[in-house]
């Protein structure tokens, strides 16, 4: 199985800090080396763009692939330049999770997205609707009669979904990887990943909120 970490954005909301080097609170690694650690069997493959050469000489032997668009363009296009026929667990930069999470990425379907029910309601969270566990459509925005947000852990295997991904996925290339998906094969499965933790961390005030979870344990 291969991983694609999506990691060419500038993360202006903080502070334009890149968000592969985030620390986690708990274990001071760097969550691009907490990805290399949970995926140490995989193929790993890491898209960049903002400061690019700043993650690439700090971790020279990883493989990568440069998105020079990255300014103009959304996660789909540095995914559409990765995405190719092998099998592929796809995630964004800015998720802390543990071996608890990658234990349920991998018992999950062949072709799965994980979600979850939270209380964010921002415009900017991706989210399905879902029908008898199978994703039926993916959409921006407030959720709707209690759809599920995407946190942005894919896992596709099928060849032909995997082309139909990254065609779509160059064709609209300013949007969120999810919102490519090809649901409408009815082949891709919700996953939900209940308790498990998972932080995403977007803003200086998401990070305060996990140093806090953390120290009341």
């Amino acid at each position: 199985m291969r991983l694609i970490v999506l990691a060419a954005g500038q993360g202006f909301k903080l502070d334009s800090f890149n968000k592969l080097f985030i620390r986690d609170p708990q274990t001071k690694e760097t969550i691009l080396e907490k990805y290399l650690r949970l995926f140490a069997n995989y193929e790993i493959t890491v898209v960049v763009g903002y400061k690019a050469v700043a993650v690439m000489s700090q971790y020279p032997d990883l493989d990568y692939i440069y998105n020079d668009q990255w300014r103009i363009t959304g996660n789909s296009y540095s995914l559409c330049l990765a995405l190719d026929e092998r099998p592929s667990v796809v995630i964004s930069s800015d998720l802390l999770f543990d071996e608890e999470m990658v234990a349920l990425i991998e018992l999950s379907p062949e072709n799965s997205v994980l979600v979850s029910h939270s209380e964010n309601k921002g415009v900017n969270t991706v989210r399905c609707t879902v029908k008898e566990d199978i994703i039926q459509s993916m959409y921006m925005g407030e959720e709707h009669h209690q759809d599920p947000e995407t946190p942005g852990i894919y896992k596709i295997s099928d060849v032909q979904l995997l082309r139909q991904w990254k065609k779509n996925c160059s064709m609209n290339k300013n949007v969120f990887a999810g919102l490519n998906l090809p649901v409408e094969s009815g082949k891709i499965i919700a996953v939900n990943k209940k308790d498990i933790p998972l932080h995403e961390i977007n803003t200086p005030l998401d990070y305060l909120n996990l140093i806090k979870t953390i120290r009341r344990g």
